[in-house]
């Protein structure tokens, strides 16, 4: 049975675009993928948060209690009540969310200890004469020990949820890849059908069809502005004008594609609070910039800074206006260090800056520029700290040349800040 070319042509025309339909079908399951799994990272980083907030606090539960065996003083009930009340509040908040067994055994059994911390702390704060009581100073000792174990679990618990947040990246990543090879199968598939066409019909259809091809292979090498202008009132005019519209929409969820996977990656490497880099792009940037300077024997120096009183500022204003206090720290930091440099938050209240190409007395000049910027800045409360201002004390490490160990460098950097905390804070401790 003979088979005219119009009707070749219409029958081609169907089955491609069933397999585009497919194949845009495909993308669009992969985009949804990629929109479900930022979503579930989001709400990763808000668990994330959460765990951290709730380390902060369990590592301060006991102070109500450590304070009024010192002061005899019933307004550390009160206190108490507000630690404790913002501890079951989180801990109420992370149920809503799931995790794996370990993470859901975790949960149970911090439940349990911080109810139990809790029974232990509330008698120990009612008791009669707490000054100088025998048995009030074996309790607070017994309550300690539980909940050194307590703050433990509270450790793995945070460790949990950043690991699932870098496995949801890694997985936004890894949809990317599968769209990118149903987007390039297409252009193939495409490219193999004009080919076809080509060989069934007349002189006045080969030139369409070349043009068709030659669009196919533009596109395939990565063009996706390039659109086809065919004008022969048929059904190959038809294909052309469904190619062109199939390549822009294509391109359209690459590009919203390939930014929400950018979006996914800042998402795993940002500090959720501040916006600065996390600890994880920290150690990895380090450790980059630690193999350059063994290459080249450059110069390599960071700054480790932590808030002086960071606590009594907490304690006198509550969480918020702390993280308030962190987000406005980080905006000077950023001001204040050049272009080059990086600004990390590597957690709680201590950030840390890479000074590539930096020598020692260089570090020591840039760090002593940004110990001034904070003492002169005009933080809210900042005049109820101690000394009269909110302070930072810092410590300056450089790398010896051709040094392989980041983490020796950051050892150095912590040994300088302990010597500034130690010898008054608001100050530059260093140790060559």
């Amino acid at each position: 049975m003979k088979i005219g070319i119009r009707t070749k042509l219409i029958c081609s025309f169907l089955i491609i675009s069933l397999f585009f339909i497919v194949c845009l079908g495909i993308v669009s399951k992969e985009v949804r993928d990629v929109d479900v799994t930022i979503l579930q990272m989001q709400e990763e980083a808000h668990k994330v948060e959460l765990t951290d907030h709730l380390q902060l606090l369990l590592n301060k539960f006991l102070q109500p209690a450590n304070n009024y065996l010192i002061t005899g003083e019933v307004k550390e009930r009160d206190n108490f009540d507000q630690l404790s009340g913002e501890i079951f509040r989180i801990m109420k908040e992370l149920q809503v969310y799931q995790g794996g067994q370990r993470w859901e055994i975790l949960s149970g059994e911090l439940n349990q200890d911080v109810l139990r911390l809790s029974e232990q702390l509330v008698a120990i704060l009612f008791m009669d004469n707490p000054v100088g009581n025998a048995r009030a100073a074996q309790l607070i000792h017994d309550a300690t020990t539980y909940s050194e174990e307590m703050i433990k679990k509270a450790d793995e618990f945070h460790n949990l949820s950043e690991q699932e947040m870098i496995r949801m990246a890694q997985d936004a990543k890894a949809n990317n890849k599968n769209v990118d090879l149903v987007f390039y199968s297409t252009i193939a598939g495409s490219a193999l059908f004009f080919i076809l066409i080509s060989i069934y019909v007349s002189r006045f259809f080969i030139r369409p069809i070349l043009d068709l091809h030659r669009g196919a292979q533009i596109v395939r090498q990565g063009n996706l502005s390039y659109r086809l202008e065919v004008r022969t009132k048929d059904e190959i005019e038809s294909l052309a004008n469904e190619f062109n519209r199939m390549v822009e929409a294509i391109s359209h969820m690459k590009d919203e594609l390939d930014k929400k996977v950018e979006l996914s990656h800042q998402l795993a490497i940002t500090d959720p609070l501040t916006g600065l880099f996390n600890r994880r792009f920290f150690m990895e940037k380090l450790r980059e910039e630690t193999k350059r300077n063994e290459r080249f024997n450059h110069p390599l120096s960071i700054v480790l800074i932590d808030i002086d009183n960071f606590k009594v500022y907490n304690d006198n204003n509550g969480h918020l206006k702390g993280d308030d206090l962190l987000r406005s720290l980080s905006a000077i930091l950023k001001r204040q260090v050049r272009s080059v440099d990086c600004v990390c938050r590597i957690g709680g209240e201590e950030f840390m800056v890479i000074l590539p190409e930096t020598d020692y007395s260089t570090g020591l000049k840039i760090a002593e520029g940004l110990r001034k910027a904070v003492e002169s800045y005009p933080f809210p409360f900042g005049e109820n700290q101690p000394g009269g201002a909110l302070t930072i004390s810092l410590g300056v490490a450089s790398s010896v040349k051709g040094e392989k160990d980041p983490l020796k460098l950051i050892k150095a950097a912590d040994d300088a800040l302990y010597h500034a905390k130690r010898t008054g804070r608001n100050r530059i401790g260093s140790i060559e």
